[in-house]
């Protein structure tokens, strides 16, 4: 049922690399299955004549795709866990970092635009959406762009 919609809609399925984040792949089927409430294939029994035919329409157009996962995080590292000389253990994990910008925070830095990924006592990391690094900038030169919601967006 829903290859036929697909098929009548026009819309062809990426069946050979499933993991492609692009339209073909994946948002096919879910327009296929949104067009069913508007589209049916009936059939019909007339005197000496049986068939079938689709009633409905709908019109597909194009529109951006965008990929929304969550960023990685890191597991624990007990060996990091362990106290140093001194009795003082280091910092390690959290979602804050020394210059009031949070891990997965959106910025604007002279790499480009991307995500906290971490620091260092001078430094902030910024990552791209797909969690490879750009560099690890100062961050007197980062400006926030949005505050981090837990999602990252890659188009």
């Amino acid at each position: 049922m829903l290859a036929s919609t697909r098929k009548h809609l026009g819309l062809v399925k990426n069946k050979s690399d499933k993991s492609k984040a692009e339209f073909n792949t994946h948002t096919v089927d879910g327009v296929a299955i949104a067009a069913t409430h508007f589209v049916e294939y009936r059939q019909y029994h007339r005197k000496k004549e049986d068939g079938a035919h689709w009633v409905g329409s709908v019109a597909i157009t194009p529109a951006q795709f965008f990929v929304i996962r969550r960023p990685p995080y890191s597991r624990r590292q007990l060996h990091l866990m362990l106290p140093a000389k001194g009795g003082v253990r280091r910092k390690y994990g959290g979602t804050t970092t020394g210059h009031g910008f949070r891990k997965g925070d959106l910025v604007n830095s002279p790499k480009g635009v991307g995500y906290v990924s971490g620091d260092t006592q001078k430094q902030i990391s910024v990552s791209d959406a797909s969690w490879r690094r750009l560099g690890q900038i100062a961050a007197s030169k980062i400006q926030l762009i949005r505050r981090s919601n837990g999602l990252v967006v890659v188009c």
